[in-house]
């Protein structure tokens, strides 16, 4: 039988004994003739032994010479099966071409069952891949998750801040106004004399006029009427007139009219960024220039960039675990531009100062 299948071309061996022939299983024998005077040996015991422990994509086809007696059939049958689970059985006398035409089934079965194996394992190596960028998600989830809460935290934390402050102004300077005005008012009752009446008044008057400053000038800081009445355009320039003003540092703006938000929420956020950025390079750019520049992408797109000569900015300082107050508006500016479907930016080589761009839809509407 080996000589007639190697004349067609098909590789046999021929195995004296079961070890011999456990061996060329391991080393991936493509099919298994045997004949049923062997399945008579106890020997054959060992070679089913090490049919069953084959992986689970493995079947090694079985091809099982019989008389065709039914006794010996049927226990061939029982054997072979449960050790293998393919086999075939021909029964003798057979021709060549039979023979042949079954070990090429068999073997084109066995071709089948190994492209099962390279797609068992490369469907696994994709799951281990996929496991491994699942958790990596999950891993920067949890890290989001957590720069998110900070984040919440360090808002609540902020806002606390602003209405003690604004609770302080109101305290410290418009309530002590007010009283004094209050006072002069009681005076002014209690006096006859015309003369001292108009100074009283007078008094009177400029408490009001600074009370009146006061809250025009609290109001304005919290929510300017320029932005909605004048545009993104006019309230940036405002802003870096104000903040020179007060903080006596030189803030430049080229701002084009053409690219101003239509969209409010876009519009008041952007304001509130360039106010935190700026105040951001007051405080660390030591009295050096900073310049405003705001200009439009394509006519959809606004683009602002706050720029200083300061000693610059570690932007990995945004993704670290622990996000303090010092780093607080800069993540949340990133965050929210962000949620905007825009896009955030800070470029600072070392001793170069810092440039922080931002770009935001004009166009963007809140759900």
């Amino acid at each position: 039988m080996a000589s007639l299948l190697a004349s067609s071309g098909l590789e046999a061996s021929v195995c004296q004994s079961a070890e011999e022939g456990a061996r060329e299983i391991h080393t991936g024998a493509g099919v298994l003739l045997l004949t049923e005077e062997v399945m008579q040996l106890p020997q054959v015991a060992f070679l089913f032994h090490v049919l069953q422990t084959q992986p689970a994509w493995s079947e090694l086809p079985i091809i099982i010479l019989t008389s065709g007696a039914q006794a010996h059939l049927s226990q061939t049958l029982d054997e072979a099966g449960v050790a293998a689970g393919t086999v075939i059985l021909l029964e003798r006398p057979i021709s060549t071409r039979t023979l042949v035409h079954s070990v090429e089934v068999a073997l084109r079965s066995r071709r089948r069952q190994y492209q099962v194996r390279d797609l068992v394992v490369k469907l696994a190596k994709l799951n281990e891949t996929l496991e491994e960028r699942v958790a990596d998600r999950a891993a920067e989830a949890l890290k989001r998750t957590d720069q998110l809460r900070r984040m919440s935290a360090e808002l609540s934390r902020a806002e606390e801040r602003e209405r003690r402050r604004i609770a302080q102004v109101l305290h410290d300077d418009l309530q002590q106004l007010l009283m004094a005005a209050r006072m002069y008012i009681s005076v002014l009752c209690k006096t006859p004399d015309s003369v001292d009446r108009d100074g009283i008044a007078q008094e009177i008057a400029n408490l009001l006029e600074r009370s009146f400053h006061l809250t025009r000038s609290l109001s304005v800081e919290l929510a300017p009427p320029i932005l909605r009445v004048s545009g993104l355009a006019a309230a940036l320039e405002w802003l870096a007139v104000h903040t020179s003003n007060y903080y006596d540092v030189k803030v430049t703006a080229e701002t084009d009219p053409s690219a101003n938000p239509q969209a409010a929420d876009v519009r008041d956020f952007l304001f509130r960024a360039v106010r935190e950025l700026l105040l951001n390079a007051v405080k660390h750019a030591t009295g050096k220039p900073v310049h405003i520049a705001m200009d439009s992408l394509l006519g959809r797109r606004v683009r602002i960039t706050v720029s200083d000569e300061g000693p610059g900015l570690n932007a990995d300082a945004l993704d670290v675990k622990a996000i303090g107050t010092k780093g607080f508006g800069l993540f949340n500016i990133r965050e929210r531009i962000l949620s905007f479907g825009g896009n955030f930016q800070i470029e600072s080589p070392p001793g170069t100062g810092t440039r922080i761009i931002l770009v935001a839809p004009c166009d963007f509407e809140s759900s």
